[in-house]
């Protein structure tokens, strides 16, 4: 076992911090802590990780990562923990594992207190609306550690569902890098305490956290202008069969509906491309795929990641349009 330290400057990957905030770590090669992680998320490098442990500062004390190369294909390689004791000690705490490293953060040890637990409140959009509330707007939900974070709720637009926005941009604002070249399992958060139609992009551990209590995803065009139209430019999928949040390029992937290049059909297919450095998003190609919608030939980018984009699809007609990513579930 191999014990190392290094630190991090925050301010220096534009995080959220006040001034240029540092944190330390010690690191362990060569084993894997055995406790529950409170969070498991795909990172494609230890310092993706170590940003996902830091948006959750006042809750991740630690983590274990391995190369995605070590792991089997989909397996999550990023495991956030929010216990410290005995790490130094207690050698039942560990298992030896060449794959992974330990990282612990030296400040969460030295400065950690005891704080009272908090009852479970509203966690989700879906909590507010089973307690009673039934009005679209911004709401105040809880995460892993009681943290307030706003986000805004739609509970009227499809009757029998409730959706979180996720992220949301307009065509003026394509180009921004957590709208076109940051995957959604990527560190890019815009605006993650301030919900917006133009520049949102909430926090990645967030987006984690709310896809395990939803079971749908959708994007829709314009929201705000023209709410949900079915039948024109949308689409909605079930997590179970297409992950928004994993990485594919060029597939075929289940969705529920989907309406895009003057085609719709339900429980069907579409090509779908999301990797590093691009957000999802269907590529209208020369090539025609085997998918049940059919491509355009245009080389025009639909839902996402804008290289070339359409006047006539309504998430990108005009520069305030917007295209508005969803996770939601069913009542």
């Amino acid at each position: 076992m191999v014990l190392l330290y290094f630190s991090i400057v925050l301010g220096a990957f534009g995080e959220e911090a006040n001034g240029n905030d540092q944190l330390y770590f010690k690191m362990k090669q060569g084993i894997r802590s055995q406790r529950e992680a409170y969070m498991s998320l795909r990172a494609k490098t230890a310092m993706d990780c170590v940003l996902f442990c830091f948006e959750e500062k006042r809750t991740c004390t630690s983590l274990n990562y391995a190369e995605p190369t070590l792991v089997n294909d989909g397996e999550e390689n990023c495991e956030l923990h929010e216990k410290t004791k005995n790490d130094d000690d207690n050698s039942l705490e560990f298992l030896k594992d060449d794959r992974y490293t330990f990282y612990q953060n030296t400040q969460k040890t030295e400065n950690a207190t005891e704080q009272p637990n908090t009852p479970p409140l509203n966690r989700s959009c879906l909590d507010h609306f089973n307690h009673g509330s039934k009005t679209s707007g911004n709401y105040t939900i809880l995460d892993s550690r009681e943290n307030a974070r706003t986000v805004y709720c739609d509970m009227e637009s499809e009757p029998g569902s409730v959706w979180t926005l996720v992220m949301s941009f307009t065509r003026a604002n394509k180009d921004l890098a957590p709208f076109k070249k940051k995957a959604m399992y990527q560190p890019a958060h815009q605006n993650r305490f301030d919900p917006n139609w133009s520049d949102y992009r909430m926090g990645t551990s967030l987006i984690a956290a709310l896809k395990n209590m939803t079971t749908h995803w959708r994007i829709t065009c314009s929201f705000p202008q023209y709410g949900v139209d079915t039948k024109t430019d949308y689409v909605r999928a079930v997590f179970a069969d297409f992950d928004l949040l994993s990485e594919f390029s060029g597939e075929c992937k289940n969705v529920s509906y989907i309406s895009v290049m003057g085609q719709s059909c339900s429980k069907c297919t579409a090509q779908w491309t999301h990797i590093t450095y691009y957000t999802p998003h269907i590529a209208a190609m020369q090539n025609d795929s085997a998918c049940d919608i059919k491509s355009d030939k245009s080389g025009y980018h639909y839902f996402g990641a804008y290289d070339n984009y359409n006047l006539n699809f309504r998430c990108t007609e005009s520069s305030n349009s917007t295209t508005n990513y969803w996770f939601g579930s069913y009542v």
